[in-house]
């Protein structure tokens, strides 16, 4: 399988989950992953660059062809105050997090979608966030990634029902957890341990939708009231 962003924080510790299950992993992460397996095979790739993401899946494909199993993991987060930041910082801030949370994984999907679907049984899992469905003031950006990924796998799903039914399309909405990338945060944080086992509990049941810690309840909240769903988190997140 591919594991992107496995180097530190939620993909770290699934990476080491995955290892105790004897799972096969390639790694794409710019820093070598900590966990030293002949399970796990790294590579060195930046994926807000597209040339080296192109580059990367050309050889995938190549060197893997039993692949069958994708986890767009890797995230990166900014905090966007337009008042506050200059205009040129945002736009680079906004142009990163659009390339790794939003860009790449779609790519990678258009890439491997067809491939995976030949497959007896496969799987594409894209790791989104509650903050997809109710965004906080302060990661415009970041928000927003992740509720057009949501979307995206969304259609992904409804494509792979009607003409792959051996692909499996898989979401993964956490709430914060405590990673590195979450570090200026004072709102309450899951732990790395209990988010992932919850990930992989998930992914075990054979779950559409991981709704992991408090983004289980946001679910709740704004499936009755969407508005209250979005208040809170506002009011939370300040």
């Amino acid at each position: 399988m591919l594991l992107t962003g496995g180097s530190s924080g939620i993909g770290a510790e699934l990476l080491k989950a995955l290892v105790a299950r004897r799972c096969r992993v390639i790694v794409w992460s710019r820093r070598p992953p900590t966990i030293v397996s002949d399970l796990v095979e790294h590579e060195a790739v930046d994926l807000a660059d597209t040339v080296a993401l192109d580059a990367a899946l050309d050889q995938l494909t190549a060197n893997h062809p039993d692949l069958s199993v994708i986890i767009n993991n890797s995230g990166t987060g900014e905090q966007g105050r337009f008042l506050t930041t200059d205009p040129k910082e945002l736009d680079e801030r906004a142009d990163t997090q659009i390339a790794v949370n939003l860009t790449a994984p779609i790519h990678i999907a258009n890439r491997l979608f067809k491939p995976l679907a030949e497959k007896p049984s496969a799987m594409i899992v894209n790791n989104t966030s509650g903050l997809a469905v109710a965004p906080t003031a302060n990661n415009p950006i970041y928000c927003a990634t992740k509720a057009g990924l949501r979307s995206f796998t969304l259609s992904m799903r409804y494509q792979a029902e009607s003409h792959a039914p051996n692909l499996k399309i898989v979401e993964i909405l956490l709430p914060v957890v405590a990673t590195p990338m979450t570090t200026q945060y004072k709102t309450r944080k899951a732990s790395v341990e209990k988010a992932t086992q919850r990930i992989v509990k998930g992914l075990e049941k054979g779950e559409d939708e991981i709704w992991v810690g408090a983004a289980a309840v946001l679910r709740g909240v704004s499936a009755i009231a969407p508005g209250v769903a979005r208040w809170v988190v506002k009011k939370l997140a300040k």
